[in-house]
């Protein structure tokens, strides 16, 4: 596909592809398994998930894979369409079966046999404490035996999609990217960290298989498989052991779609220069509170792709057009969180100057912070929604947001009908 090597060479990709005749179109309902992973301590979560899925009117097949047996209150899952929902203790599944034989005696089977036996036994407190204690140890022993027993026990579906209880997937945008992409051949992507020795997709940012990629590994390579599995209570990442399994029958992460993939909840969303057209998979880390509820209830009713540069409509902060009158605002950080791709410049004297500094770097600055206190200048080549940050100043640079999003393709929302 010569357009998409296009896209992923070019430094701010074109997105015309999108929107073309599909090779492949899918019924999201009926064409997606989800597979979603919950612990002890973040089972909370689940309803409010469930719920936000729905919002969308996405009622795909799910199966909710925990770490613990499942208690009273999780039979009654469902979508709010009534559809129901499976939940499993994968975990147990796994060790019940034989899958971990010889690793019974470790410490993280163990320690899961401790959870287990505090929650059969309704000791809630203690329960919860272990939850909290080792949840992140028994989540590395979830990702291989959850994708196995999705396909083993799910209708068999074109694409099967991993997420994490605090992650919300944009439905639009699963359909609009996997109806370009064959579902025959083993496909593997997601939002990649690591080094060199093992790319592997970010988990909570959600993990997309084919059904390809899928049948190659559970029915073709069950050796491969059982390996993994012993290989498990040692993992530290379970993200990257399933990364590492699928290397090994010759399947690799495909970053050509990375930049559809976002880590993080809308608010500290980055929303980067070569992103602005492309649309958006969907948030993480949204565990907190009412979080996940609020994001369902922004995005259940958009019409069109949600793009990275349409969420400052979404949200209904100032636009682009907006910095270009008013360039300077007060008490915000339009860059939130730095890294090795942002850019600080010391001892720089007044506000005013650090805007200079980003509008001359006017193909790499999309926003910039002022720290007077300490005469401090950061510029990144992306913009957040907005953080409150006393006694900053900070800004968007308008007029590279404005040039960016005029080259997008995304259809525009046909007009409501002028009352009669």
């Amino acid at each position: 596909m010569g357009v998409v090597k296009d896209y992923y060479q070019s430094q701010h990709p074109n997105d015309a592809w999108l929107y073309r005749k599909q090779r492949y179109p899918i019924d999201p309902d009926n064409d997606i398994g989800v597979i979603i992973k919950t612990g002890y301590g973040t089972k909370h979560r689940m309803p409010l998930s469930l719920r936000a899925l729905s919002n969308e009117s996405f009622f795909p097949d799910i199966v909710v894979v925990q770490d613990f047996p499942v208690i009273p209150e999780q039979k009654r899952y469902n979508l709010t369409n009534g559809k129901g929902v499976e939940v499993i203790d994968i975990l147990g599944w796994n060790l019940d079966r034989g899958a971990l034989k010889g690793r019974e005696h470790l410490e993280r089977v163990y320690k899961y046999r401790n959870l287990r036996d505090a929650v059969e036994a309704e000791e809630w407190v203690l329960s919860e404490g272990l939850g909290r204690a080792i949840g992140w140890e028994l989540d590395a022993m979830k990702f291989l035996p959850a994708l196995e027993y999705a396909w083993h026990t799910l209708p068999k579906k074109k694409w099967y999609v991993m997420l994490d209880d605090d992650t919300y997937v944009i439905k639009s945008t699963l359909s609009l990217l996997l109806g370009h992409l064959n579902f025959g051949q083993p496909h593997y992507i997601g939002n990649p960290v690591g080094d060199y020795k093992g790319r592997f997709p970010h988990g909570g940012s959600s993990v997309i298989l084919s059904g390809a990629t899928m049948r190659n590994l559970f029915e073709w390579h069950p050796g491969v498989v059982a390996k993994a599995h012993l290989d498990s209570p040692f993992a530290i990442w379970g993200d990257k052991l399933l990364s590492t399994t699928l290397m090994k029958i010759a399947i690799y992460l495909d970053e050509t779609y990375r930049r559809f993939f976002n880590g993080e909840h809308p608010w500290m969303t980055r929303m980067w220069a070569d992103r602005l057209c492309l649309p958006i998979m969907g948030f993480h880390g949204l565990g907190d509170r009412d979080a996940m509820e609020q994001v369902g209830e922004v995005f259940k009713d958009q019409k069109g792709p949600v793009t990275w540069g349409s969420l400052s409509t979404i949200y209904g902060v100032p636009d682009y057009q907006s910095f270009i009158g008013v360039p300077i605002r007060q008490n915000i950080n339009y860059v939130g969180r730095l890294d090795d791709r942002s850019t600080t410049v010391e001892g720089v004297a007044r506000a005013e100057d650090c805007l200079a500094i980003c509008e001359r770097q006017s193909t790499t600055c999309l926003a910039w912070t002022y720290d007077p206190v300490i005469k401090r200048c950061d510029y990144a080549p992306w913009a957040i929604l907005g953080d409150i940050a006393d006694g900053r100043f900070s800004g968007v640079n308008g007029k590279l947001g404005l040039s960016l999003v005029s080259r997008c393709h995304t259809p525009k929302p046909s007009p409501s009908p002028s009352p009669s």
